[in-house]
């Protein structure tokens, strides 16, 4: 007897289903996971309009890392004690940056260890858990490093080093986690002339190029007002685009979070 056309068709059906290689269901079963690309978001210097950068970053329920010199707080065009707290209270990290900006690799044992030491002691004295230190200018050698580690730091971080446009050749991102965790890259400071393009380029490099972490250096965040600053307007609008890309395994956290040490004393 002739089997009929449709017995025929839900049996073709049924094999291809069941055929070694067959297209995975609707639900996403079998599908390649995105690699994890985080973006670290480091505002450098203590600059007192951080607390705009903050609040900015609160709205969109992202977090960053501020790194202050504990020394300069209540100073000209400088964050407060109490607006440094407020920054802290609001979930964001705050960080080592030296006592007061000093280049490390051009100081004494001695000296280099008082501006490492001393201003993470006076940050943690105010209260603050800190755990990563961020190098002024990025100078940072063997002894700098060596320093950190004894001064508590479970992490800290470099500028430079990572692909921006003079260096095509250099890696989009440091792998999950860094390999050398006193010595973390980043493309370089980002400045009044970078544009939001530019912004997005970086995180599609890290993206294209198998993921993991972005830490990306920023200083003042204001309108005309120096070299090293962002307009609010660019940075919000990065901030929004960032926020979309939590699809493609993209999130934003604060720079510590990616080596989640406890607070050494």
């Amino acid at each position: 007897m002739k089997t009929p056309a449709y017995v025929t068709g839900t049996l073709t059906a049924l094999l291809l289903f069941l055929a070694p290689g067959a297209p995975a269901h609707a639900s996403g079963a079998g599908a390649p996971e995105r690699p994890e690309t985080v973006v670290a978001l480091t505002f450098d210097d203590g600059d007192a309009t951080h607390v705009l950068a903050a609040h900015m970053l609160r709205e969109r329920g992202m977090r960053g890392t501020f790194y202050v010199n504990s020394a300069t707080l209540g100073g000209e065009r400088k964050l407060t004690r109490r607006q440094l707290r407020a920054i802290a209270e609001a979930g964001h990290e705050i960080g080592g940056h030296t006592l007061d900006h000093t280049r490390l690799t051009e100081l004494t044992p001695e000296r280099r260890r008082e501006q490492i030491c001393d201003d993470r002691k006076a940050l943690l004295a105010m209260g603050h858990r800190v755990t990563t230190l961020a190098y002024p200018f990025g100078a940072v050698d063997a002894d700098a490093m060596r320093t950190a580690r004894q001064c508590g730091y479970s992490a800290a971080r470099t500028v430079g080093g990572l692909r921006l446009w003079d260096c095509p050749a250099c890696p989009a991102a440091e792998p999950l986690p860094p390999r050398d965790p006193f010595r973390v890259r980043t493309p370089g400071s980002i400045r009044d002339t970078t544009v939001l393009r530019q912004l997005k380029q970086q995180v599609y490099n890290a993206e294209k190029g198998g993921g993991g972490l972005l830490p990306l250096v920023l200083h003042r965040v204001c309108d005309d007002c120096g070299v090293y600053s962002t307009s609010p307007a660019v940075l919000g609008a990065f901030l929004d685009w960032l926020a979309t890309r939590k699809s493609r395994g993209t999130t934003v956290k604060p720079f510590g979070a990616v080596f989640g040490a406890p607070v050494s004393r």
